[in-house]
């Protein structure tokens, strides 16, 4: 009985007796394959399938899938470059004759009848196809540089990510996204120079990757399905790998403005910068008053927050007396709208204190508690308003305080202050008028030197007075048995926000048990709760603590500057040769530090606020009484729901 016969797959039935293997024989030959990878016997088949679903014109574009390892910026180890075989059957048998010829013996055995015009199809797919050869082979040694260059870096013992601070991350982060942008650029000039050669009315492409218009499109690169290249990714991932030249060219305004500014520190990072009034950004339409008070406080012309608050409500009071309303409304309704860029600018040119936020608060609340008088009737009331919360609030508690403080001076006592408080002077004041005998040591630090001005007004009164810095308040405190501070704010908790140094006043008085007064009105209490001076504080301008013959807030400047009046002397210029200084080109000795910017190891801060905590505190004197620090809510409550709108 003859053997039977088996067959591989789904034959069609009218392929012939011959293609069909006998699996029974051991005689019968294995199937021969075409070049174009098909079994012979499925070639039949293959056709018929095309042309039932019209997939015969499909079958020249056709491309082979490749893996996204086998793009460019891969190493080859030593096989050869399969880029060759990413594009269609017809461009990888190369330009002219050849390439039709091929085209022609693959399609014929695939059962495709070529059309008239397929010649000159594969010639500009082919002539396309090698343009772009070039250019990925342009782009992969590109590539291979970068990466040789990165591997250099590694071994030359670039930081890792986990060493760095949260500053420094970030600064990778903005130069890596430089980076990224100057290669994207590069890339996009790389492929518009090289252009597509058409041949049948497709003509040449001038900076595309086709060829041409109205020709033949040419078949799709593998490389452009893939667009992330990891190449890319790679080249950016460690620090110090793209130029100087493309960081500088990416960098936005405000980094380099901050990085002029001030060098960040990791732990105040998340802190403003300092800034400085700028006329020129602020609206055309504000107030005079306002712009003029604006520049004062960021000079610190204008300085505590009694003076600060009293500056800025009555600039507010001439915003209010100048001010019309528009056409079809009231001065209530629209005066809030009015405001609201002045206090911005305010903003803009210091952060704004406790005391000015609360009475800005205040103003807010009469206004909207007054919206249906005529425009005369407000205008009035919100001026007598301002008018009433600065003389009670400020001038009536301030004497109030004093009358309760000069109960705790006694004569005698060794009273210990530190810098400037408005209260605490006029307290100091007060009591040498009722002839009580004390002396005061007044403390001070830099870079301000507040201290001197207070110094000042109490040796013209005739007070006995000693000056100190703050490096020395462990050898004065020795003869102190009272000691009064002035307050920036009190914060919920009972914290004490002051001016930078009088933490360290106020434990070391603690710790010899001496008792800490602290000054302060009820309006400057504050609902915010705060445990150190690391989540918000206020950096002032590094350049303060430099030795700037521009920059001196009272201290000589003789000291540092041996010529700074024209003597050009060879020992001033041998003195100014270290630290950092040096001589100026007409003849004038250099800041100490004046340098400090290009200086890579060396960052300035200047804090100007610390935090207390409130067991450091013996008692507060307000307008309402002598008060522990933990009843700062239950004034806030009581005497201030104002405050709270």
């Amino acid at each position: 009985m003859e053997a039977k016969k088996k067959t591989v797959g789904f034959a069609p039935e009218h392929a012939s007796a011959s293609n069909t293997p006998d699996l029974g024989s051991s005689t019968t030959a294995p199937r021969p394959i075409n070049t174009n990878g098909a079994r012979t016997s499925y070639d039949s088949m293959r056709s018929s399938y095309e042309e039932q679903w019209g997939l015969a014109d499909r079958a020249s574009q056709k491309t082979r899938m490749v893996s996204p390892r086998e793009g460019p910026g891969f190493p080859k180890d030593g096989k050869k470059d399969k880029r060759s075989s990413i594009i269609s059957p017809s461009s990888a048998a190369g330009p002219g004759s050849q390439s039709s010829s091929s085209a022609s013996s693959s399609l014929g055995g695939l059962g495709i009848q070529q059309s008239a015009t397929g010649s000159n199809t594969t010639t500009a797919s082919g002539g396309a196809g090698e343009g772009q050869q070039q250019q990925q082979q342009q782009q992969s040694q590109q590539q291979q540089q970068q990466q040789q260059q990165q591997q250099q870096e590694r071994k030359a013992g670039a930081p890792s990510q986990k060493s760095m601070t949260k500053a420094e991350r970030r600064e990778l982060q903005e130069k890596q996204r430089a980076a990224k942008a100057a290669a994207r650029a590069q890339g996009g000039g790389a492929s518009g120079g090289a252009g597509g050669s058409g041949n049948a009315g497709g003509g040449g492409g001038g900076g595309g990757s086709g060829a041409g218009k109205k020709g033949t499109p040419s078949t799709p690169q593998a490389s452009s399905t893939f667009s992330p290249n990891p190449s890319k990714q790679l080249a950016t991932s460690f620090p110090g790998a793209e130029t100087e030249k493309a960081i500088a060219a990416a960098e936005s305004s405000q980094t380099k403005k901050r990085e002029r500014l001030t060098k960040e520190i990791g732990l105040f990072a998340h802190l403003d910068p300092p800034k400085f009034a700028n006329t020129a950004s602020a609206p055309k339409d504000l107030h005079p008053a306002v712009v003029n008070v604006g520049l004062q406080i960021a000079q610190f012309k204008i300085c505590g927050a009694n003076a600060r608050c009293v500056a800025t409500m009555n600039a507010f009071r001439k915003v209010i007396l100048d001010y019309q309303a528009p056409p079809n409304t009231t001065l209530s309704r629209s005066i809030q709208a009015h405001l609201n860029p002045h206090i911005s600018y305010l903003v803009s040119c210091r952060p704004m204190a406790v005391s000015m936020g609360n009475a800005i608060r205040y103003l807010k609340y009469e206004i909207g508690e007054n919206l249906d008088l005529p425009d005369e009737d407000a205008r009035a009331l919100y001026v007598e308003k301002i008018d009433h919360f600065i003389r009670d609030r400020i001038t009536a508690a301030d004497q109030i305080i004093r009358e309760h403080g000069m109960q705790k001076i006694q004569d005698g006592d060794v009273i210990l202050t530190y810098a400037r408080s408005s209260v605490i002077e006029g307290l100091l004041l007060a009591a040498h008028a009722k002839n009580i005998k004390f002396r005061v040591i007044v403390v001070d630090s830099r870079p301000r030197f507040e201290g001197k001005q207070l110094l000042k007004s109490l040796t013209n009164a005739g007070i006995d007075c000693t000056y100190v810095l703050l490096t020395a308040i462990g050898y004065a405190m020795k003869e102190v048995n009272k000691v009064f501070l002035g307050a920036h704010s009190l914060l919920s908790n009972g914290a004490l926000y002051s001016r930078a140094g009088t933490a360290v006043v106020a434990m070391t008085a603690h710790e010899r048990k001496i008792p800490v007064i602290v000054c302060c009105e009820t309006y400057k209490f504050s609902d915010r709760v705060q445990l150190d001076s690391f989540v918000q504080n206020e950096i002032g301008n590094p350049d303060e603590l430099v030795n700037d013959a521009n920059n001196n807030f009272g201290h000589s400047s003789e000291r540092y500057y041996d010529d700074i009046r024209g003597s050009n002397s060879p020992a001033t210029t041998a003195t100014a040769g270290g630290g950092g200084g040096g001589v100026c080109a007409g003849g004038a000795k250099r800041a100490v530090l004046s340098n400090w910017r290009e200086m890579r190891d060396l960052k300035l801060l200047n804090l100007l606020y610390d935090l207390t905590p409130s067991e450091f505190v013996t008692v507060v004197i307000t307008e309402v009484g002598l008060i522990p620090c933990t009843s700062v809510p239950v004034i806030l409550r009581e005497y201030l729901p104002m405050i709270q709108q």
